[in-house]
């Protein structure tokens, strides 16, 4: 493996994340009644919904076109991200980590949205009456990703020293 592709190793995380999305959809599927939540715990339900939109179902009530304009967002966004993930050294594990989750994040929902036309949610947490958006594995690795990836810009030696010499 030559040394620009090295951290593409990292994707075998992102294909872990990928699997675990879609096998945990596909189990949500099979067992629950769509918009019937079923307790788990206090304050956690699981509840089947099909999200026609992106975060926080952004864009879910539009006639259709918002699935080609996801679809074309997430893909160019993967690639960003695939990219990044190639010129970060192996060995920086505090930023590969973050980039795999969000690759796989990504391309889990992606795999929905082009096959189905909408995305799978089915963890449904709430406190009292009120309810969290519903969301999947996928999109809990895409906000464990941001967070991380903020958390690294904001408070990493390493980022402060490539913003002070000038690079991205």
């Amino acid at each position: 493996m030559t040394a620009r592709l090295a951290s593409y190793a990292w994707l075998w995380l992102s294909a872990v994340m990928i699997a675990l999305d879609q096998w945990t959809k596909a189990i949500a599927v099979e067992h629950l009644i769509y918009a019937q939540p079923v307790p788990v715990l206090p304050g956690l339900n699981w509840t089947l919904i099909h999200n026609y939109g992106g975060a926080f179902s952004f864009l879910s009530h539009q006639p259709g076109w918002q699935k080609w304009f996801f679809l074309i967002v997430a893909s160019a966004v993967t690639l960003g991200l695939m990219e990044w993930l190639r010129r970060t050294p192996r060995s920086n594990w505090i930023l590969c980590l973050p980039l795999s989750l969000l690759i796989g994040g990504a391309i889990g929902n992606l795999i929905d949205r082009a096959s189905l036309g909408y995305v799978i949610d089915f963890v449904d947490v709430y406190y009292q009456t009120h309810h969290w958006p519903v969301f999947n594995v996928a999109d809990s690795c895409v906000t464990v990703g941001i967070v991380w990836l903020i958390c690294y810009e904001i408070f990493s030696k390493e980022a402060r020293t490539e913003r002070q010499n000038g690079k991205p």
